[in-house]
């Protein structure tokens, strides 16, 4: 479709109304009609961010010919969920709908031969297109080396035009926060910026809103609500010390390993699982081949994580047992009180039952063992010792752990229900208890000397380390370790 008035195109207003029948509020409008070529918003919760996306992305492609919109979102799922806002919008509307020549999950296509494209942080998704429209999601979470994947799409398309919208995450030299900071200082027609708090929507409730600041810490509030930068008192981990550690690799899928293969990836997984809204997790941990270490240190990194939510423990033992197989897991930590005792015995009777060589240790989680673990996480951390993939939820939960000094002397460490889940974060912690860092000096030793070749194809973390873009583990497994689970807090 190509909408004409009398005066020419539809405008983004008029399209948003008389169109799609979704009006655009007055700060929405703001970043609809900027001239600037790269427009940039941090904003809070419920500010009405997708539906703006939508509309632009509708707008740029169903008003002329041949247009090509390209959305890249912090993950797969995000991806999905913004072009099924996309499409749901295209389809709803009357004057659109038989427009719509041909939808997938990934694009959606118009009969003026415009085609919208959705697709995940990843470099090999975003190479090769040539953009009109360059739309990022989530752009916190979006590495530098994504973006810079990303930009040179709109080089060769006079009139092409970036937006990047983000809740407020990255450090201050992180991409996104960097171009948000130069549109809100020296706003011009190349650049301009937008911060959006929660009460620019007119169907906030102030009252509400103001009584969710009095009992909420101010840490939360003000990430989440008033969309502002900053390291919390209360969160366990610093964003320096996330951003610091995050690359963006590629996670191994365990579908491209043949079942029942050779061990090829010596690893150690963690699981946690869910209950009710809770999702069942898995986060493996293993050690860079130190082949690939340009700085010869050795250094952790997840190979592979996943969650099921909602899923049956019968069906989320399956895919255990599948992934165990495939990788040829060594250990898997798997809690034994609450909620996984059952499942845990299961998983280790299904492991036995299909020959998989992978060891279940049944660990018990509580205070003692979660102050171990995450203590652990964090010096290797802050010691540039453990590297995280830029998985947009592993970080969230990451970021939202919070701990609390009991009046005992104790200290309670979780994420708050506010904040949403903690299973992948829960997950890698296990992990942890089944990796002896003491004896990776030893292992490494053992391995050879490290033979950078300067060929390779790398991403770095936010300290600058140098990661391979497609990793592989070391092979010796003598930093792995059975951690017990009697005592708490034994294994660390």
């Amino acid at each position: 479709m190509t909408a004409p008035t009398a005066g020419g195109l539809l405008d983004v207003e008029q399209f948003a109304a008389r169109v799609l029948g979704r009006p655009l509020w007055p700060h929405q409008l703001e970043v609809a009609r900027s001239p600037a070529r790269y427009r940039v918003v941090c904003a809070g919760r419920q500010v009405g961010k997708s539906v703006l996306l939508a509309v632009l992305a509708l707008h740029a492609a169903a008003t002329r010919r041949n247009v090509t919109v390209l959305i890249v979102s912090a993950g797969e799922d995000a991806a999905k969920r913004l072009l099924a806002d996309v499409a749901g919008l295209a389809t709803g509307s009357a004057a659109l709908s038989g427009s719509v020549l041909d939808e997938t999950k990934s694009a959606l296509t118009l009969s003026n031969g415009s085609t919208i494209r959705s697709v995940p942080a990843s470099e090999r998704a975003i190479r090769g297109w040539p953009v009109d429209l360059l739309i990022v999601d989530e752009a916190g979470f979006v590495s530098d080396e994504i973006w810079r994947s990303a930009e040179p799409a709109i080089i060769a398309r006079p009139g092409s035009r970036v937006i990047a919208t983000s809740s407020p995450w990255g450090g201050p030299d992180a991409w996104f926060r960097s171009l948000w900071r130069r549109g809100m200082d020296r706003p011009d027609e190349q650049v301009a910026a937008w911060h959006w708090p929660s009460t620019v929507s007119p169907l906030v409730d102030a009252a509400l809103l103001e009584e969710i600041r009095q009992r909420e810490p101010a840490d939360y509030f003000t990430r989440e609500y008033l969309a502002e930068w900053g390291d919390a008192a209360g969160a366990y981990f610093t964003e320096d010390e996330l951003t610091g550690a995050a690359a963006g690799y590629e996670l191994r899928d365990p579908g491209t390993v043949p079942v029942h293969g050779r061990a090829l990836w010596p690893m150690v997984g963690g699981v946690d699982w869910g209950q009710a809204v809770d999702a069942n997790a898995l986060v493996t941990l293993s050690v860079l081949d130190p082949a690939d270490a340009l700085d010869m240190r050795w250094r952790l990194y997840v190979p592979w994580l996943e969650a099921q939510h909602r899923a049956p423990w019968s069906s989320w033992i399956d895919r255990l047992v599948e992934v165990s197989g495939r990788f040829g897991m060594r250990v898997l930590a798997s809690e034994r009180n609450g909620v996984g005792a059952y499942p845990t015995e299961d998983l280790e009777d299904r492991l036995h039952r299909e020959r998989v060589r992978t060891r279940v240790a049944p660990v018990w989680t509580d205070a003692r063992r979660k102050q171990a673990g995450f203590g652990k996480l964090r010096t290797l951390l802050q010691g540039d010792r453990l590297v995280l993939p830029r998985h947009p939820e592993l970080l969230k939960q990451l970021r939202a752990l919070e701990f609390e000094q009991l009046p005992a002397g104790g200290v309670r460490i979780a994420v708050p229900e506010r904040a949403g889940h903690d299973d992948l974060a829960m997950a890698l912690m296990q992990a942890m208890s089944c990796v002896q860092t003491g004896r990776l000096r030893d292992a490494l030793g053992a391995s050879g000397a490290p033979s950078w070749r300067p060929d390779r194809d790398v991403v770095t973390t936010g300290r600058g380390a140098a990661v391979p873009r497609r990793p592989v583990p070391m092979q010796s497994s003598r930093w792995m370790d059975l951690p017990a689970g009697e005592a708490a807090g034994d294994g660390w």
